[in-house]
């Protein structure tokens, strides 16, 4: 028998906002959202995001890195894509 893997799809803007920024609930939402959901994959859809501030990115990323699930990003604006890398890099 093959085993299937069970993936977890969240919008983040749904989770969130459209704009994301550091407010003191957006850490427990994604603490929330990363580290409980009782699933080994999820996908962390960011269609329709518009803005992401360096100190969002930065904590996304370092939750990101506390779990030991496969997370990966889709739909990633093209403009959005050098906060992460500059999150990164400062990590």
């Amino acid at each position: 028998m093959i085993g299937m893997s069970v993936l977890y799809v969240e919008y983040i803007k749904d989770l969130l906002t459209s704009t994301l920024t550091l407010r003191p609930d957006t850490i427990k939402v994604l603490e929330k959202t990363i580290l409980n959901i009782p699933f080994d994959e999820i996908v962390i859809d960011f269609s329709g995001v518009r803005s992401m501030s360096f100190e969002f990115a930065k904590e996304y990323l370092s939750i990101k890195n506390k779990s030991n699930k496969a997370i990966s990003e889709v739909n990633l604006p093209l403009d959005l894509r050098p906060m992460i890398d500059k999150a990164l890099e400062s990590m």
